[in-house]
């Protein structure tokens, strides 16, 4: 299957010229970010909303503001969160040349069986807990898959699971060709802290008073 990774956020704007199914950039997760997230983690979110690219920090802050109170706010590492998430929102948008995205940010995560997303692409980013495990081409039997037979059916080699790190940024390519992944089973059974992020009309498409938290 084909990869694209590197370790500047920036080069993920160049993923279509690849052809990937899966980008992944890898960074480092910055000192104290452990103690941090783990403050945040002693209540359950969700958040969803739109971000500009534009005014992609401003944005993430205002949709967050009632959430959090001030002592968490006033944490160093806050404004780093947020400035960060808005970097992130920036490239997606760069990715797909357009000028907003719907933003999700959860700490329940419920998606139990191996999917490929019914969207062109995905940007998630785990900033706490286990990373979202995905399963290389070699190692998936997709005839099971596609017959809705359980994980166990799905996955021919154990060993060759993956998981994304905290921190890393990965763009899930969606489609029949796309990546096989799941919600790990140590984010299913403790909290975590998921951003998500897909092109503005998957929020504008959504039916009122349904649930999108769909959780990677």
């Amino acid at each position: 299957m084909n990869i694209y990774q590197s370790n500047k956020l920036q080069d993920l704007t160049n993923f279509d010229k690849y052809s990937a199914q899966l980008g992944i950039i890898e960074r480092s997760m910055p000192a104290g970010a452990n103690i941090f997230f783990q403050k945040l983690m002693r209540s359950q979110f969700k958040f969803l909303g739109k971000v500009s690219k534009d005014t992609a920090f401003l944005d993430i802050r205002n949709i967050l503001n009632k959430e959090f109170s001030q002592e968490i706010k006033a944490e160093l590492l806050y404004n780093q969160w947020l400035e960060d998430m808005a970097d992130v929102c920036k490239t997606f948008c760069e990715l797909e040349k357009i000028e907003a995205v719907s933003f999700q940010l959860v700490t329940q995560r419920t998606c139990r069986r191996y999917h490929i997303d019914n969207v062109p692409k995905r940007m998630l980013v785990t900033y706490a807990g286990k990373g979202t495990e995905w399963l290389p081409d070699e190692a998936a039997d997709r005839e099971a898959f596609l017959s809705g037979e359980p994980n166990e059916k799905i996955i021919k080699d154990p060993s060759a699971l993956q998981f994304i790190n905290q921190w890393d940024v990965a763009v899930f390519r969606g489609g029949p060709e796309g990546v096989l992944h799941r919600t790990p089973d140590a984010a299913l059974n403790g909290p975590s802290i998921l951003m998500k992020l897909d092109h503005p009309s998957f929020l504008e498409n959504i039916i009122p008073g349904i649930e999108i938290f769909e959780d990677y």
